[in-house]
């Protein structure tokens, strides 16, 4: 059953509650079995806003800084070769792809995808790594490039089929040819306290944002950590690559065979200690999050999600200080803005001169693409329904060199094939004035 437009109904997307509680690890292939359940049992919901309603103001959430020691990070550099993002971008191991028919059927119906590219058979078809976040070299400079390349980050978290729920990595793509771009997968890490050695950082990698050296993730729900904050700076190349560890071992330095591994260089926590996934009016969980290059100076722009529609997801903002981090104060940073939307399931968020824009998934057909301001809520449309963005959309970014919103969508071929749907992996993009505005 289709749920009303605008609206669904909390029993029919309780699947990706599950799904993305970290907390619960209830085997995937069940929660794709839900989806199905979830879909036949939904009836018209009696939600007490729609999504068309305004943005609404509600109470600003600060975040405070936790910086890894400067002589960690030292010892890590001077222990293993330190290289550029520029060299791993060059350094390919793997073509992105013209994609399938299925893959194809899952881009969006409205507005249409300009550009699109799709993985190897092997990150196509994994269940043990799924895609969230993605940013681009636009977010990172001026002029659209890192150095001289044009790249686009796409952000990974480990499932339980992997048995590191919540690692993560980087599929870097060098984009420098569009018609024939490739990539390479980096593993991220955060140091010990002296620099003798790392281990993986936890991200569910909703969102990302990119700003001078700086590359920012969201963390985990249900946690006291935000933000995780990485840099170009402290990109490592391993000199074990054979050992499936991460960290020193008895042959050098590993990251579970990845060639290159990046160093956290800090993280951002709750000032009001854990968050939850289950109240709209504690503590929020970051879901996703992208950099916005319109205000002065720069911001980060952050979302939660919720898939019980009696709970609506906050927007916040967060302004760029010194050295491409948030601006702090004493360590602690305070939000800007903080806005609240009717929007469900919100998997992504962005913001360009005083718009928001929200990506709504759905369970079992096309998702949302939301344009909002606390005046007026827009969607695209395609016939008579706003259900025309991707198939399982995830994070957004806009790459204001080329005028382009990015994202890219979660299922895998497995994941589609079992639930009789046709849909597939991809990233791609949109121009933002194909957008309806608000």
């Amino acid at each position: 059953m289709t749920p009303v437009q605008g609206r669904t109904t909390p029993v029919y997307e309780i699947w990706i509650r599950l799904w993305r509680n970290a907390a619960m690890r209830i085997p995937k292939v069940m929660l794709l079995a839900l989806a199905v359940m979830a879909g036949a049992l939904a009836l018209p919901g009696t939600a007490s806003a729609a999504y068309s309603d305004p943005l609404t103001t509600t109470t600003k959430q600060s975040l405070v800084w936790h910086a890894t020691p400067a002589a960690a990070l030292t010892a890590l550099d001077n222990a293993l070769p330190n290289v550029s993002l520029n060299t791993v971008v060059n350094d390919t191991s793997y073509d992105m792809t013209g994609c399938t028919s299925a893959e194809k059927a899952a881009l969006p119906k409205a507005p249409v995808a300009t550009k699109s590219m799709c993985w190897d058979a092997d990150r196509a078809g994994t269940t043990t790594w799924s895609p969230q976040g993605i940013t681009t070299s636009g977010d990172a400079d001026n002029d659209g490039l890192w150095g001289d390349d044009k790249i686009i980050l796409s952000g990974w978290h480990g499932t339980d089929a992997l048995g590191r729920y919540n690692d993560a990595r980087i599929q870097a793509i060098n984009y420098n040819n569009p018609a024939s771009p490739s990539y390479r997968m980096f593993y991220l890490g955060v140091p010990n306290s002296t620099g003798s050695s790392f281990s993986a950082a936890q991200a569910h990698m909703g969102g990302m944002a990119w700003y001078g050296d700086k590359i920012y993730v969201t963390a985990e729900g249900s946690t006291s950590t935000a933000i995780r904050v990485f840099s170009t700076k402290h990109i490592l190349q391993m000199t074990d690559t054979t050992s499936n560890a991460i960290g020193k071992t008895s042959g050098g330095y590993a990251a579970y065979t990845y060639k290159y591994a990046m160093m956290q260089v800090g993280y951002y926590t709750y000032a009001g200690g854990t968050c939850s996934m289950s109240s709209d009016t504690g503590v929020p969980c970051f879901s996703s999050m992208s950099l916005d290059r319109s205000t002065s100076p720069a911001s980060v722009v952050t979302t939660e999600y919720f898939s019980d529609q009696s709970l609506h997801g906050r927007l916040y903002r967060y302004p760029m200080g010194t050295d491409y981090l948030l601006a702090a104060s004493s360590g602690t940073v305070a939000a800007t803005e903080a806005l609240r939307s009717s929007v469900g399931n919100m998997q992504g968020v962005l913001s360009n001169n005083g718009k928001w824009y929200v990506a709504h998934s759905s369970a079992t057909i096309n998702g949302q693409l939301w344009s909002q301001t606390t005046a007026a809520s827009k969607a695209a449309t395609c016939g008579s329904t706003s259900a025309c963005w991707a198939v399982h959309p995830e994070a957004l970014t806009y790459d204001w060199s080329t005028g382009l919103v990015w994202s890219q969508s979660e299922w895998s071929t497995a994941d589609c094939t079992a639930q009789g749907q046709t849909c597939g992996r991809s990233v791609f993009a949109v121009p933002l004035t194909s957008i309806p505005a608000a």
